[in-house]
């Protein structure tokens, strides 16, 4: 069957075409508005905080640090500093008892146990791990990778971040100074620090 386009009527060809087109331009301008309202001429956005790792690698000759688990990401209102009574910090090592030469896995964890988002530095130089037999200081992650760029990382309520190194087994001093002697059999203390705060003691054993 055949498409008449012509205008057909008792009304001049002209009114009919006159017509048409205001009705193809109320299409056209009704068409762009639904458009506007049903897509928006913004593009979408991400929400959502970004996590941050808790610090850089570091390979030294006592021991080798690498980033474990990410801490939670609080929101733009996380401008305060954690307060230590909201902090929990745990040192861990991966066995309870290692052989003499033996290489000890140590983990430092911390836990932001406030009710509100907040701040911490938690580059190589705002954290530390240190060991000691007694009262004799047997070795510093600090010592063979002291000082390093600072890690700000939010920690939402609840939130944790970890580090976790590889200890060669030897000792070391201020300054990686000094022989590394083999630490040797005996029970060893494991203390964890963020800023000027201590956490928990770990105990572990190195056997002969």
């Amino acid at each position: 069957m055949a498409l008449h386009w012509r205008p057909v009527g008792p009304e001049p060809v002209g009114t009919y075409w006159r017509r048409r087109a205001v009705l193809a331009g109320a299409l056209v301008l009704g068409a762009f508005l639904l458009t506007k309202v049903i897509g928006g001429d913004e593009p979408d956005r991400l929400a959502g905080g970004a996590t941050a790792s808790p610090g850089p690698s570091a390979a030294t000759a006592a021991g080798s640090r690498e980033p474990s688990a990410a801490p939670s990401a609080g929101g733009s209102e996380a401008g305060n500093n954690c307060a230590p009574a909201a902090l929990e910090i745990v040192a861990t090592s991966d066995k309870q008892s290692y052989p003499v030469g033996g290489r000890p896995v140590l983990e430092l964890g911390v836990k932001n146990n406030g009710d509100a988002a907040c701040m911490l530095d938690l580059g190589a130089a705002g954290v530390e791990l240190v060991v000691f037999s007694g009262a004799d200081r047997i070795w510093s992650s600090e010592d063979c990778a002291s000082g390093g760029a600072a890690k700000p990382t939010t920690l939402a309520p609840g939130g944790t971040a970890s580090t976790r190194l590889t200890w060669a087994g030897r000792r070391s001093l201020p300054g990686c100074e000094g022989p590394k002697a083999q630490a040797e059999a005996g029970t060893y203390r494991l203390i964890g620090r963020v800023g000027e705060q201590q956490g928990k003691t770990a105990v572990f054993q190195i056997t002969g």
